[in-house]
């Protein structure tokens, strides 16, 4: 059984330094100074990749090796050794005190010889090691210190995320051993280090020399018979300068430094050291990681445990403040409860206690009397978790998921353990005293941003009052009838199989339909259908379903494919799925994700309701199995071209105002509007690109869009946006200010004031930029669409509880609200959502709801 010994890290510390200067080119660091001036780039890559060594490794012994002072005897041998390279850079000379300055606080000794370079440095300490019984791995990317290599000595390429090189790895990628690198290079020369070498023989006449005839002077004694001439030449007219050459890229270990094991030894860094160094450089992200990662220890060292309840409440009597209150065991899914692993608690005076699972009952009364500020990250989330234990915890709580989702929301991910990673750049203990601190932590940081940016009020008012609302709409659920999609599911089995049969019928052949590359051969090679261009890297062409759009005008097996992935996906997503997720209560429970999009709009997960078509009639057959239970109905308000109306009143248009506030159908008044014609002669075709155009707009379509969604030509399609701008032109140019506008300032806003950060409005990528173009307009109208909504249902919410109605939400799905009525509040309920949703704001193109009433889903009519 092999005994692993302690390694000793030998780095080549100014190949670091150098990959970390001269790689800045591609770098946005490239330039980074302190406000003072100082240079800092080169230093800010180094202690990354000193970091990271150390995190990978963690090596018993450390060295950087430095390079000494003074000429060595290369100089002496030869004056033009090294004369190629270049004078060090002035800023990387004033970078050179910190780095060293950074390896002390790192706890890295720093080894250097007057008169020796660092490569002859590490060659002697690597022999002094072996004496130590040491493995040596020399951290370097030179291939010089390839000539170091032996069993017990290894070299490890920072540049190359693989395994240390072993003799026999150097041999692969040099094609000598180890102890031939020297020879190699005396015949290859250094341009590098001015090495002259031989001339005329390069890196495979070198291998091929030294497999045959071994060193250099066996190389040259026999260099009467080599065959190829041109290598025969060289060897017998350079024999002196192939000598020298390997005098100088030999090793010199005739040094005087020993190693001082002691000094060598890591433990872990001088973190106040270091943290002064953060920022005397102004590095305040590696300050704050580096105060988070070692406070996370410090945070569980330092916190308590109450061991009784009569603790608890003393504590709780004589403390003051707000309380960050955190648990584990639970995410937005709602999985599991503080009865797991207890509550942590984060005090105003720094006190961090851990709350037992035994005694998160005691903590009942603080909770849900809402006398003492609450912070937890992820409310909506604790209030399930809370109530899995039979604690309400209603009461208002502020919302650190929400302020970092508020602050920058573009991203996809906000829980505690993603944010402390993305904002502080470090993972978390999972602890419950460690997530409390970070919780408080956060607080304290959001909450200033949030002033900073203006989002105080929206958070306040919205978001913040909302998440009460979606926890009941998440807990209460909604019936599914079961026995609706059990005969959807054996018609759709049905209509898969006939369809299945169709097509390997056409196709003359069965073969698995859902496997792009079989269908591409029956496609294209079988049928010989038109192949579409390849795009990406895949060698096979698509089978995508717009390509499968345009072969449907010259083969019917192109929509029957169509077909059976439409019919398949439905039925293996919902139609088999959904009675598989309800619960004991025979009502399924989606959850909604408040910080799942970047304009503010909501999302639902597990299962994921606002993909079911609303228009399909498959769609339609899903939505039936929605029902109200018995004696109850279900009331549907959506709001009527909610983002047209948005438009309409942030770009002050006075014609698309005029057909708002006058009740007009905005297609067909559109239609009459661009192609110059009465509206009673609008028929259906043409206000069907009417509103393709309207709805299109919103999002920056192109004339190619267009013509690819009417099937016309890219021309037609470019005169009717343009004919479009002539009619409205009031829309053009609110699309121009708003793109310059946001591009001035680097973000979006809603008239709720909701940022959004839009990127790339300066790209020199065409197609970046027209996507940020997009984005900076869509992302003001959506985003105040998605408030509207939102404020709606806070307000629907707190009238229902006001009149002390029984009806409740159940869904929000686009700009739809469903809530379960009983059939005595129909009247009052239908009344009530109609007016919150259409006084949600003074817009001037007036909000309009169109409520529906019925038993299920589908089946609902318009309540006059």
């Amino acid at each position: 059984m092999s005994v692993t010994r302690p390694r000793l890290f030998l780095v080549d510390t100014f190949g670091l330094i150098f990959r970390a200067y001269y790689g800045r080119a591609r770098s946005p660091l490239q330039g980074l100074r302190t406000s003072s001036g100082i240079p800092t780039e080169a230093i800010y890559v180094f202690n990354n990749m000193l970091k990271k060594l150390l995190d990978d490794y963690r090596p018993e012994y450390v060295a950087a090796v430095w390079e000494g002072q003074g000429p060595t005897f290369r100089e002496g041998i030869y004056p033009e050794y090294k004369a190629n390279r270049e004078k060090m850079p002035e800023d990387l000379g004033e970078q050179l005190p910190y780095i060293r300055r950074l390896l002390e606080a790192w706890d890295v000794a720093v080894l250097e010889e007057d008169g020796y370079e660092a490569d002859d440095t590490i060659g002697l300490l690597a022999g002094h090691a072996e004496a130590h019984d040491l493995e040596v791995w020399v951290v370097s990317s030179d291939k010089d210190l390839m000539q170091v290599v032996r069993d017990g000595v290894s070299m490890l390429d920072p540049k190359k995320k693989s395994k240390p090189y072993r003799p026999a790895d150097v041999q692969k990628f040099l094609g000598v051993m180890p102890e031939r690198v020297a020879d190699y290079l005396a015949l290859c020369g250094d341009s590098v280090d001015n090495i002259p070498g031989a001339p005329g023989i390069g890196p495979k006449g070198a291998q091929q020399l030294i497999k045959k005839y071994g060193a250099i002077d066996e190389i040259i004694q026999h260099a009467d018979e080599v065959k190829r001439k041109s290598y025969r030449v060289s060897l017998q007219n350079n024999a002196d300068q192939i000598r020298l050459s390997k005098k100088l890229a030999s090793l010199d270990t005739s040094g005087s430094l020993t190693l001082d094991l002691e000094a060598t030894k890591h433990s872990a860094p001088d973190v106040e050291q270091l943290l002064k160094l953060y920022r005397e450089l102004e590095f305040n992200s590696l300050a704050s990681q580096l105060e988070v990662t070692f406070g996370q220890a410090e945070a569980e060292s330092k916190a308590r445990t109450f061991e009784s309840a009569a603790a608890f409440r003393a504590w709780l009597e004589n403390s003051s403040g707000p309380l960050a209150i955190a648990m584990l065991g639970h995410d937005e899914r709602r999985k599991g409860g503080p009865d797991a692993e207890g509550v942590g608690l984060s005090a105003e005076n720094g006190e961090l206690w851990r709350l037992p699972a035994s005694l998160v009952q005691e903590a009942k009364s603080l909770i849900e009397s809402g006398d003492r500020e609450l912070w937890v990250h992820d409310w909506k989330a604790a209030i399930h978790a809370f109530n899995e234990v039979g604690i309400d915890f209603s009461a208002v709580a502020d919302d650190t998921m929400l302020m970092a989702f508020l602050t920058d929301s573009s991203r996809t991910n906000y829980t505690l353990s993603k944010t402390v990673e993305r904002r502080l750049g470090t993972k978390w203990t999972p602890d419950t005293a460690v997530a409390a601190a970070h919780t408080r932590s956060f607080h304290e940081r959001f909450a200033g941003d949030m002033d900073k940016l203006e989002l105080r009020e929206l958070y306040e008012t919205l978001e913040l009052p909302l998440v009460p609302v979606l926890a009941r709409m998440e807990a209460v659920g909604i019936l599914l009838d079961p026995t609706v999609l059990a005969d959807l599911s054996a018609d759709l089995g049905g209509d898969i199989a006939e369809l299945g049969g169709s097509i390997h019928e056409l196709a003359g052949r069965k073969f698995n339909i859902g496997s792009p590359k079989q269908l591409g051969e029956v496609l294209y090679q079988e049928l010989g259908l038109p192949a579409p261009r390849k795009r990406g890297k895949s060698k096979a062409p698509s089978t995508a379903s717009d390509v499968l759009e345009k072969l449907a005008k010259q083969h019917p097996i192109a929509r029957k494919v169509l077909d059976w992935r439409q019919f398949s996906k439905l039925k293996n997503t919902y139609v088999d799925v959904l009675p598989k997720l309800v619960g004991s209560d025979k009502r399924l429970h989606t959850t909604f994700n408040p910080t799942g999009s970047a304009t503010g709009r909501l999302s639902s997960l597990n299962p994921n309701l606002q993909n079911i078509p609303a228009r399909t009639a498959l769609g339609r057959k899903i939505r039936k199995a929605f029902v109200a239970r018995p004696g109850w109905r279900l009331v549907a308000a959506d709001y009527s071209q909610i983002e047209l109306r948005v438009l309409a009143h942030m770009s002050g248009d006075p014609k698309l105002l005029d057909a708002f506030r006058s009740g007009d159908d905005i297609h067909v008044r559109t239609a009459s509007e661009v192609l110059g014609i009465h509206p009673d002669f609008v028929g259906p075709d043409e206000r069907y690109r009417a509103k393709a155009v309207n709805f299109g707009i919103i999002y920056g379509l192109s004339p190619f869009g267009l013509a690819k969604q009417l099937g016309i030509t890219q021309r037609s399609a470019r005169d009717y946006i343009d004919r479009y701008f002539d009619r409205y032109g009031t829309i053009k140019q609110f699309i121009a200010d708003t793109v310059e506008r946001t591009k001035k300032d680097g973000f979006s806003r809603t008239l709720f004031g909701r940022r959004r950060p839009v990127l790339d409005l300066g790209s020199r990528n065409a197609t970046a930029r027209r996507l940020a173009e997009r984005i900076a307009v869509n992302s003001p109208i959506q985003g105040t669409a998605a408030d509207l909504i939102k404020k709606a249902m806070v307000t629907t919410d707190r009238a229902l509880k006001q009149r002390g109605l029984r009806s409740r939400m159940l869904l929000q799905v686009h700009d739809e609200l469903l809530l379960e009525v009983p059939k005595d509040e129909v009247e009052a309920v239908a009344a009530l959502v109609k007016q919150e949703m259409e006084e949600a704001a003074d817009l001037d193109a007036p909000l309009v709801a169109d409520v529906k009433t019925g038993p299920n889903w589908r089946d609902l009519k318009r309540h006059s």
